[in-house]
């Protein structure tokens, strides 16, 4: 999805809680992240979330937020990768006060991953996760989106066939499950949008004012 469609998506769900939970997330990711280089993302081994990682440094050097400006943290990077490939979990060792760790999951987290969450939450990180609703790893997390649950009808659902045992005919039976891989990429979507917002950068009180000027003047502050 390039970024003509991700923002009239956008438009689109603005309305929707979707829209409200990814900007709350994409702020807050902005808001909690002090220090310069300071936001990382980690997954699972089998699932780096490269993805999220490219188009939130995407936006945010397209917005000119050079501080912000996220860090995928590897499990084993390969032997002459390029700097920003090259960041294995020895970036997590160092984490403190100051910056985020934004866990990206769409499975069930592995243990060893939630132990190294636990141990960078304990050095005072902030933690963010986009996941499945795993518990143990929603306990970890300061904020946490689970995509699935925010889709709108309409946007990211398909019919499948039901299996039984029997000779039923198969093409009448039917009913309906999450696209959970188009959710979840949407979501990431919006998250991106939303944290090179200008207005993510601005203390509370300072958008609930703009809002507020805008809505009595009709027109953006």
């Amino acid at each position: 999805m390039d970024l003509t469609r991700a923002s009239l998506l956008r438009e689109m769900l603005s309305s929707t809680e979707l829209a409200t939970r990814t900007t709350e997330f994409g702020y807050a990711l902005r808001r909690f992240t002090t220090r310069r280089s300071g936001l990382m993302l980690f997954g699972p081994v089998d699932d780096e979330p490269w993805h999220l990682t490219a188009h939130l440094d995407d936006e945010l050097h397209r917005a000119g937020i050079e501080d912000a400006r996220p860090s995928l943290v590897r499990w084993a990077p390969p032997a002459g990768a390029p700097p920003h490939l090259a960041i294995g979990l020895d970036r997590l060792h160092d984490a403190g006060r100051g910056e985020s760790l934004l866990v990206v999951a769409e499975d069930n987290p592995a243990e060893t991953l939630l132990e190294r969450v636990s141990d960078v939450r304990r050095r005072g990180t902030t933690i963010f996760s986009i996941g499945n609703g795993d518990k143990e790893l929603m306990s970890l997390s300061h904020e946490t989106l689970v995509p699935e649950l925010l889709v709108p009808d309409g946007f990211g659902w398909r019919s499948r066939s039901l299996g039984y045992d029997h000779d039923e005919p198969q093409s009448a039976l039917t009913d309906v499950e999450p696209q959970t891989d188009e959710s979840f990429e949407m979501a990431q979507h919006l998250v991106s949008l939303a944290a090179a917002d200008e207005e993510a950068g601005q203390s509370g009180w300072r958008r609930r004012l703009r809002t507020a000027i805008e809505r009595l003047s009709g027109e953006p502050a």
